[in-house]
């Protein structure tokens, strides 16, 4: 269902693709799914970097709305972050909460390849699919719906970035959160996906020559 609503919605709106994003933590999220490669590649530089849309429309619990992150508000918050996904093809950038009649639990992200101004129709059509779509969430995390084989293909993809910090952190008897600052800046440093630097921790990579 969280497959099919995303589709839908960007079918219905001006934008060209999604992703959905469910947090453990203030630091800690899955990308339970993203409609094309672009919209996985904004989720991840936010999570390897630390700032974002995502990540304030989450503490904040208020929609993100930059039609243009080139300049403007976009720019000056998350620099490192605009002048990346600049360079995947996204001008502009939108997250909206995922809420289950409490503090939100994840962020639906949303990007446009070109500068444009999100009209008031499609912001209320999206506002309408975060809700949707945080109620088909919510029912496809309970324990049966995650391990049934009818589930959404490409939904729920577990990362290895919360099991490689463990690794990390029982190697150098450091704390989980310092695990997760070691991750990014290994990740940042060379230019690599952060689940790419998990997936070769958990393969043996310790990090012994850095220093």
């Amino acid at each position: 269902m969280t497959k099919q609503l995303v589709s839908e919605l960007v079918r219905e709106t001006g934008i060209d693709g999604a992703g959905v994003t469910v947090f453990a933590t203030a630091s800690t999220r899955d990308l339970v799914y993203a409609s094309d490669g672009v919209a996985e590649e904004i989720d991840e530089t936010q999570f390897t970097l630390g700032e974002g849309p995502c990540l304030d429309a989450f503490r904040f619990d208020n929609p993100e709305l930059h039609d243009d992150i080139s300049g403007g508000a976009a720019r000056a918050r998350w620099p490192l972050f605009a002048a990346q996904v600049l360079g995947f093809g996204a001008a502009r950038v939108y997250a909206y909460p995922l809420g289950g009649g409490g503090s939100p639990f994840g962020v639906l992200e949303l990007y446009g390849s070109s500068p444009a101004v999100l009209a008031a129709h499609e912001d209320v059509t999206c506002r309408l699919f975060a809700h949707k779509i945080a109620r088909a969430v919510l029912a496809e995390l309970a324990p049966g719906n995650v391990l049934s084989s009818g589930s959404d293909a490409g939904v729920f993809r577990r990362g290895n970035v919360n099991v490689a910090c463990g690794i990390l952190a029982a190697y150098h008897k450091i704390s989980v959160d310092e695990a997760m600052v070691r991750l990014r800046a290994r990740a940042f440093s060379r230019q690599r996906r952060i689940t790419a630097i998990a997936q070769g921790v958990i393969a043996g990579d310790r990090f012994d020559t850095d220093k």
